[in-house]
């Protein structure tokens, strides 16, 4: 009884097993009803495209939203927020759609991108604190660089024996460099070089008054540039003479960190950033101060706050828990999902799928629709074309290890260029897949799509004109040349932002995942400069699988 008892659990367990499988395997793949269609009803060929799109894909026309903004390429934010985002938001507490939606797509003549910010004042000035800081530490740590190689060569006296800032410690440390110092990064490297290098020449110095001079000088540069901090753990591991003791530097060391918190608890204006800046400079040094005001300056400065509209909708459920100034990591990400704990998870705010169905035209908008549900009837079919002459053979490497990738182990053909040159004109019959770099804005005619192909140039600025029917840019022309799906940039994105192709093309080809689901898996950043153009219900392999699961990187095609 006992054994044939324990043999039902197992079976039950095994059952149970399977189920929990068959519906995390459902609960896995985009479904319809889970998809939020955004139209703009100052536009007729949004709004019918939009019930086209419903009808191809069996979406309840609950899930259609009829927004009120501007047909135009930009929108500002305040009217982002206004008219696409709170409108949003609204419509699906009010329709008790939170839980259900996962996906938004915007439809052709929402706008594609929204505007840098305009600061108010009070931001300006705090802003203003943090970007002098950053470029003031370069000149600083230049100066820091020429006064470090007169160590062991000239010996000034100190006017103190206190832990005083280098520009205090001596009469004349140095003078501002005429020209504009070099990157920070490059400079602090030769430094910490250098300072290593200094140090054994001063402990080889026989003259006990000018070692001590020299050390008191390495010290100097040491509390200059790492802080406290630094100095601390310079004291403690090389023991130089004349050091100061280690208890008192800790307990400055504890003083400050808890001067630092309390700081954190006020609200920021211009006043505790320069407070920030100070506590932070005594704390770390000129490398603290660099990174937290170049930082600080990034995220609350104009320059980067610009985005795509749909990559900035993705964080819809965020608002304010986020500065809209430069990209945030995308929590969608497969190896980030993988990294973070469960509590984690549960505890972030729900992050949404995003895409667009657009275009030059409302035709090239249509298409996209009609050529997706197309070809997922027989699976997309034909030539993957990769082009890995670009500008850094780093980079190339991603380009030559996907097509190592499908060659092995995709039956689908692969062919790779190599050359500085791009494929040439009418030379791509065929094409299926495509991804490659570099021309920019400069759109090559190489291929014949076929119907329902994917591809993307990697390049900034792709998709700067997409409205533009006589753009040369590659999102235009390729979708005026037939192709489904896209990935373009807005503004200047960088090559960090782009998904990585080895990743997100064989994720696409197993079959398994919608092409909102590849791409948000893959992308590194939300809230940027990228978009993704296409059906984010397309599945161009469910019927064709290329690629197995078990052939990916571990984790890639795991929730």
């Amino acid at each position: 009884m006992k054994a044939k008892g324990l043999v039902q659990r197992i079976a039950w367990l095994a059952l149970a097993l399977l189920a929990l499988a068959f519906f995390a395997a459902r609960a896995s793949a985009l479904e319809p009803k889970q998809v939020l269609v955004v139209a703009n009803s100052a536009s007729k060929d949004s709004v019918s495209l939009a019930k086209a799109y419903l009808e191809a894909r069996g979406i309840p026309e609950g899930n259609l939203l009829e927004i009120k903004t501007t047909t135009k390429y930009t929108i500002s934010r305040d009217d982002y927020e206004k008219q696409v985002r709170q409108p949003i938001e609204k419509y699906l507490l009010d329709k008790n759609l939170k839980d259900q939606i996962t996906c938004i797509v915007v439809m052709y003549e929402v706008p594609v991108r929204i505007e840098p910010s305009i600061l108010p004042k009070e931001a300006d000035d705090v802003y203003k604190v943090y970007k002098t800081a950053a470029s003031r530490t370069e000149y600083r740590l230049a100066i820091d660089h020429d006064f470090l190689k007169t160590v062991g060569v000239k010996f000034p006296e100190p006017k103190t024996q206190d832990l005083t800032p280098l520009a205090k410690l001596f009469d004349s440390p140095g003078n501002a460099p005429q020209n504009k110092p070099k990157e920070f990064p490059k400079e602090i490297a030769e430094v910490l070089a250098l300072l290593a290098q200094k140090h054994k020449e001063v402990a080889r110095l026989e003259d006990a008054d000018k070692q001590r001079l020299a050390y008191r000088q390495l010290m100097a540069i040491y509390l200059d540039i790492a802080g406290l901090q630094g100095l601390r753990n310079y004291v403690h591991n090389e023991r130089p003479a004349g050091a100061p003791d280690l208890d008192k530097l800790d307990k400055q060391i504890e003083d400050l960190q808890q001067q630092w918190a309390q700081l954190h608890e006020k609200t920021r204006d211009a006043k505790t950033a320069q407070q920030e800046i100070d506590m932070g400079n005594q704390l770390g040094g000129l490398a603290f101060i660099h990174g937290l005001a170049s930082h600080q300056a990034f995220e609350l400065g104009p320059e980067f706050s610009d985005s795509a509209l749909d990559s900035e909708l993705a964080l819809l459920w965020y608002d304010n828990q986020y500065n809209p100034g430069g990209w945030i990591n995308n929590p969608m990400h497969w190896q980030r999902k993988a990294a973070a704990a469960p509590a984690s998870q549960k505890a972030a705010p729900p992050f949404l799928m995003t895409s667009r169905i657009d275009g030059p035209s409302k035709a090239d908008a249509l298409r996209i629709i009609t050529a997706s549900a197309s070809a997922e009837k027989t699976g997309l079919k034909g030539t993957f074309y990769i082009d890995a002459g670009g500008l850094q053979p780093r980079y190339d490497q991603h380009l030559t290890d996907l097509a190592a990738f499908v060659k092995d182990k995709a039956p689908m053909k692969v062919v790779l260029e190599t050359t500085q040159a791009l494929f040439p004109p009418n030379s791509c019959p065929d094409t299926a897949l495509y991804v490659g770099w570099y021309s920019l804005r400069r759109y090559v005619p190489a291929f014949a799509w076929n119907e329902g192909a994917v591809g993307w140039h990697i390049a900034s600025f792709e998709a700067m004109h997409l409205r533009d029917a006589d753009s040369q840019e590659w999102c235009v022309k390729m979708l005026q040349n037939g192709v489904a799906a896209t990935v373009g940039a807005v503004n200047e994105p960088f090559l960090g932002s782009f998904p990585l192709p080895e990743e997100f093309f064989p994720l696409l080809m197993t079959g398994k995942y919608t092409l909102a689901e590849c791409y948000w898996r893959t992308t590194p950043y939300a809230s940027w400069r990228l978009t993704l153009i296409g059906d984010p219900l397309y599945n161009p392999f469910a019927k064709n699988p290329q690629v197995k699961l078990t052939d990916l990187p571990r984790g890639l095609a795991k929730e």
